[in-house]
Formats: C-alpha cells, sequence, structure tokens
C-alpha cells in the first residue's frame, strides 16, 4: 500500500519528535533556572551546611535497646470484673446477695493478681469499696426500718 503522503512523511514519525504538529506553534523547553548553573545557591540561605560551635548538632542514631521490644498487656482477671459487675448489682436490683458475692470475688480475685501478675487491680478495689458499702447501707436501710417499727408498735393511740 502506498502512503499518499509521501515515505517520511509521517507526523508521529520518531526522528521528527522535536519538530511542531502541522499547524502548531512550537514552545521553547522549561528550564528551571537552578539546574542551569551547577554553582547556583539560594540568595536566602547562602549556606545550607550552618555549623554553630556552641550549639553541636545532635547525633541521631539507634534508640537503646528497650529490652524486647513489643510487650503485650497482662491480661485482666476475670474475677476482678465479676466483682465490679455484681458490686453494681448489689446496689441496684440484689441487694445484700450480690454485694456480699462483690466482696468475696473481690478479695479472691486480689489474692490471684498478686500471685499471677494479672491486670485488674483497680476493678477488684472498685468491687469491694462498692460491696462494703453496699453492705453498710443495706444494714442501715434494714436497721432504720426496724427501728421505726419498734417505735410504730409502742405508740399509743389514747
Amino acid at each position: 500500500m502506498v502512503n499518499p503522503q509521501g515515505e517520511g512523511s509521517d507526523p508521529f514519525d520518531a526522528s521528527n519528535k522535536d519538530q511542531p504538529y502541522p499547524g502548531q506553534q512550537q514552545y521553547p523547553r522549561y528550564q528551571n533556572p537552578q539546574y542551569q548553573n551547577p554553582e547556583y545557591q539560594n540568595p536566602q540561605y547562602p549556606n545550607t551546611h550552618y555549623q554553630n560551635s556552641q550549639y553541636p548538632n545532635p547525633q541521631y542514631g539507634n534508640a537503646p535497646y528497650a529490652g524486647g521490644g513489643y510487650q503485650t498487656p497482662a491480661p485482666t482477671n476475670t474475677l476482678a470484673i465479676v466483682s465490679l459487675v455484681l458490686a453494681v448489682l448489689g446496689l441496684t436490683f440484689l441487694p445484700l446477695i450480690a454485694s456480699v458475692c462483690a466482696v468475696v470475688c473481690g478479695h479472691l480475685s486480689r489474692g490471684q493478681i498478686k500471685r499471677t501478675g494479672e491486670g485488674g487491680s483497680g476493678f477488684a478495689t472498685a468491687g469491694l469499696i462498692v460491696g462494703y458499702v453496699s453492705i453498710a447501707l443495706f444494714v442501715i436501710v434494714v436497721g432504720a426500718i426496724i427501728i421505726f417499727a419498734i417505735a410504730a408498735a409502742n405508740t399509743s393511740t389514747y
């Protein structure tokens, strides 16, 4: 097949890559002034290697060995969580039974935490405190009810 424009007149020929397409204007290539002169320095910052003997550059390097890399946190003691949950239940739904169970679980969990090194000491302590407070409130309320009942029985209607 014969090329109607003639041999070598292909506008996409690699040898003519710097020539404009027919009907287009050729623009000069952008030249960054920094790369024209290899000795160019930025006029704002003439010396990029500024050294001050009074304040030497910090020496960066590897961090000192921390002893084993990433360590997983200790698991939380289950009885400590149970103690806190039972203490909250002792304040709301099951006044005496759940509070006594919370105190027992709290003491057991504190012993386990000391022995095994598990986490959850705060949960156990909170369960103990709330459990003891709940028991004290239960004793006060029941004592007040008994006192009012005795006082009401001894009053005369005359």
